[in-house]
């Protein structure tokens, strides 16, 4: 017989407050052969359950073998009303027959079934419409569920790591034009630079590649010493100008940048920072819609994640604006951002006492000043993951200090850990949410 060793950590009592929950633990055989599966045995039914979970605690707590590294597990289980008694059963590597590792009983309050039911419903029809309040008349056990049911999928996708194996990056299916060139707005490109040899010359190209549209394209790079002063006067004469010389950061090169620039009230303007990537065929997509919706100033979209090869290892989908309290959390991808000359103008442009989250500032000021922001459910830039990026290496130093003076500015108050977890708990399931549907061919 195998010898398990095993340990429930949820529920912590006999008692639950709803009749959906998910059963969490760990379970490893101790002479370090792999369980293939679990499942839980409850009223005559069989419920699979997912195992090989990590837990490295576990094998740090009894110096266990490799296996018990990875010896986490979770049920997902409705009971029905009263009491319901519940065996564990583990499946080993080879093995045809199930050993059972833990039996418990589980007291379900009779009078929660059909409130459960309701709840549940109520819940499935409001996150796919994109009502924020869904998740908070649930209980925590059913909040619970159905993170485990994301997680089961694949996870939530806002996660700046990789998804998913590499990958050649997918191109985004943007609708047809169908406006001439000539109406649509101009747009003019700031690509702030340092130290980004290796990546400046994708940047360049899928900007000065996009088609449709006429685009100035400006590079201020701070004075790089890594081949990119080189690089730029290679492309010189595709840009509308470019310098390289010292600067006080990304906000003073971004402010340098748009310096003396030439376009009208309605004209487009954008950054791209020089890891990242435009999708072919964004720019003109975007500026067809705002030749088509005069009265939007921002727009944004989701981005693709790519490694430092330029393969896709991911899909960010930004949640839908109901969902994500700007004020909270800044989950516009910046490469995304596009914006008119006119609330620009309106906010006076970046703040250079910001280092870290420029364009969140610069969003915030935006929906301070009454821009009208719109969401498009299109994949318009590509975010590179790489261990140099700025947004990995300053997070501790600087971004944070930043992120949370912007919280206090725009909330007038220091928001608690509760509610900083609640809204990035609404945006992560409207964001999974958004990628099932966009699985079975629907753009929210």
């Amino acid at each position: 017989m195998p010898s398990l060793r095993s340990c429930l950590d949820e529920p912590s009592a006999a008692s639950v407050e709803s009749p959906g929950l998910c059963l969490r633990g760990w379970c490893f055989e101790e002479t370090g052969r792999k369980i293939e599966a679990v499942r839980a045995r409850v009223r005559g039914r069989t419920v699979p359950g997912r195992c090989g979970l990590p837990r490295t605690d576990v094998q740090a707590a009894f110096n266990g073998p490799a296996e018990s590294g990875r010896s986490g597990f979770t049920v997902r289980l409705t009971l029905g009303p009263g009491r319901s008694r519940i065996r564990l059963e583990a499946r080993l590597e080879g093995e045809q027959s199930w050993t059972v590792f833990r039996e418990l009983e589980l007291e379900s309050p009779w009078l929660d079934a059909l409130p459960h039911r309701f709840r549940m419903a109520r819940f499935a029809l409001e996150s796919l419409i994109g009502r924020p309040g869904s998740l908070a008349r649930l209980k925590p056990a059913e909040k619970a569920l159905v993170f485990s049911r994301i997680e089961e999928d694949g996870g939530h996708p806002l996660r700046l790591s990789p998804h998913y194996p590499p990958r050649p990056v997918e191109p985004e299916r943007f609708p047809r034009p169908r406006l001439h060139a000539g109406r649509l707005p101009r747009l003019t490109v700031v690509t702030p630079s340092f130290q980004h040899g290796a990546f400046l010359e994708a940047t360049l190209q899928s900007v000065l590649s996009q088609k449709g549209v006429t685009i100035d394209y400006i590079v201020q790079d701070g004075g790089s010493t890594d081949g990119t002063q080189k690089l730029l006067w290679r492309y010189a004469p595709r840009l509308k100008r470019w310098a390289s010389e010292p600067d006080q950061g990304q906000a003073d090169a971004l402010r340098r940048g748009f310096e003396g620039i030439d376009l009208r009230p309605d004209d487009i303007m954008a950054y791209l920072n020089s890891d990242d990537l435009l999708m072919p065929g964004a720019a003109q997509f975007v500026a067809e819609y705002f030749a088509r919706h005069p009265e939007v100033d921002v727009v944004y979209g989701h981005r693709v994640l790519i490694d430092e090869e330029g393969r896709e290892v991911g899909r960010w989908l930004a949640p839908r604006m109901a969902c994500d309290d700007l004020r909270m959390q800044d989950l516009i991808p910046q490469e995304t951002l596009f914006w008119r000359r006119r609330v620009w103008d309106r906010v006076g442009g970046v703040d250079p006492a910001f280092h870290f989250a420029v364009d969140w500032d610069l969003i915030l000021r935006f929906q301070a000043a009454g821009a009208r922001f719109a969401r498009l459910p299109y994949f318009l830039g590509l975010f590179r993951l790489h261990p140099a990026q700025k947004s990995q290496a300053r997070l501790e130093e600087v971004g944070i200090p930043e992120m949370d003076a912007l919280r206090a500015r725009s909330l007038g108050r220091t928001p608690s850990r509760e509610e900083l977890v609640a809204s990035m708990e609404r945006a992560q399931l409207d964001s999974s949410v958004v990628a099932r549907l966009m699985s079975q061919g629907w753009r929210f």
